[in-house]
């Protein structure tokens, strides 16, 4: 069972009653803020499994104050003792600083505006989630016998169903307001347990990773330097300088390939998207349902650059797809999905496209894109942070219609015109 079955096995009507009534909020808003609460920060924890030090100190933290599911098990005899409430809301307001560290603030602001109540029961219902949430993982950790390896696989598992079950409008609000960006990009992946995160032997006697992480003074390189330098502490030495050197090396090869490389091709693309958008925009006026591919290896010498239309979207990128002989990276305007004007809300006659790209990706399982939104339009943000909105709003449909995530990425681009394409990165 995940995190969302338990919570809401947990959080009865008449539990979140009784936190509304201490609160003096409607059940309502009551039950709107602890869903959005909680979807957020289970982002927060899914987030922590990108990093094997995070995700160490998330284990000994939940390990540290472990109730082993009382709290789950029975919220409501926490509500009714003053005491023991205050005690919860009280370890409940560290245990956010920690999921999200310095965000304390704009997730409480965020759910307040969310879910319409006031800040102060925002700042209550987030404390008291919290504890209610890590004591749901320390359940699962016991019940299971979970490691570090363990949780991140179990952490790892919601992330999916995560962005299937939060509503849109709470989607768009807590992905920038609390950094989840990553979450959303097809690059993100858990942390695999490496050989620095084994238990070390120090002196015959192994240590467990929870071990470790509580004996500062005990790390796991200097165990293994420890151990070997009883017979020859020179080549140890020189080793580890000398493997600094290799990581030093490859370190900067990884970031020339993987950084300033792509930046600088993400540049050169998006410049090419400007300008052909004026393209798009007139083909949409006089060829309606019909589809332009934008080949941008073709773009920069207008002698080449050529137009094919197709009488549909699914039937343009079909013929693309199934062509092995052309490249991946051209763009597909999606002239058929539009906007509600100076928003990023889709119109209803949007999903039969986006439909008709659904169903194409579940047709070609190795079919990977980067939607591109635009906005000349925006209100009250500007034009390329809607563009992104517009983008992400995309997404949500394709996600929501069973598409995993790794297969989207999603942008706003400076390019004229208030629609959207997709760039096929894979095929």
């Amino acid at each position: 069972m995940n995190l969302f079955d338990t919570l809401n096995e947990a959080l009865t009507d008449e539990v979140v009653s009784k936190i509304a009534k201490l609160s003096e909020e409607e059940p309502e808003k009551t039950r709107k803020a602890l869903d959005g609460i909680f979807y957020t920060l289970v982002a927060g924890l899914v987030r922590r499994t990108s990093s094997m030090m995070s995700v160490t100190m998330l284990f000994n933290q939940i390990q540290k104050g472990n109730q082993g599911g009382e709290l789950i098990g029975d919220v409501m005899s926490y509500l009714t003792k003053k005491d023991k409430l205050e005690n919860i809301l009280k370890v409940g307001d560290g245990l956010i600083s920690q999921i999200f560290p310095a965000y304390k603030s704009p997730l409480v602001s965020m759910i307040g505006i969310y879910a319409g109540i006031k800040k102060n029961s925002s700042t209550m219902y987030s404390s008291l989630a919290a504890p209610i949430l890590i004591d749901a993982v320390s359940k699962e950790i016991d019940t299971n016998k979970l490691d570090v390896d363990g949780l991140i696989s179990y952490l790892s598992d919601h992330h999916e169903p995560l962005f299937k079950l939060v509503p849109e409008d709470l989607l768009e609000k807590m992905i920038p307001q609390l950094g989840l960006q990553e979450l959303l990009s097809p690059k993100f992946a858990t942390a695999k347990k490496s050989v620095s995160a084994k238990p070390a032997s120090i002196k015959g006697k192994n240590t467990t990773p929870a071990e470790e992480a509580t004996t500062p003074s005990k790390t796991v390189a200097p165990a293994y330097e420890e151990e070997e330098t009883t017979s020859s502490p020179f080549p140890v030495k020189w080793l580890l300088i000398g493997l600094i050197g290799v990581a030093l090396i490859a370190g900067g090869i990884y970031w020339y390939m993987n950084i300033y490389k792509p930046s600088q091709t993400e540049v050169t693309e998006e410049l090419v998207v400007d300008s052909t958008a004026i393209q798009t925009d007139s083909l949409i006026k006089t060829a309606t349902d019909s589809v332009a591919v934008k080949d941008t290896t073709k773009t920069a010498t207008p002698s080449l650059t050529s137009t094919e239309q197709y009488s549909t979207f699914g039937e343009g990128l079909s013929i693309y797809l199934n062509d092995k002989a052309k490249p991946v990276g051209q763009i597909f305007p999606m002239t058929n999905v539009a906007f509600i004007r100076g928003s990023q809300a889709l119109d209803t006659e949007s999903d039969l496209i986006i439909d008709e790209l659904a169903d194409l990706m579940n047709k070609y399982p190795k079919l990977q894109i980067q939607l591109q939104g635009h906005s000349n339009n925006a209100v009250g943000m500007d034009n390329k942070t809607m563009a992104t909105k517009r983008a992400f709003a995309i997404k949500k449909k394709l996600l929501v219609r069973g598409i995993v995530d790794t297969r989207i990425d999603a942008i706003g681009t400076n390019g004229a015109g208030n629609g959207a394409d997709i760039k096929v990165v894979a095929k």
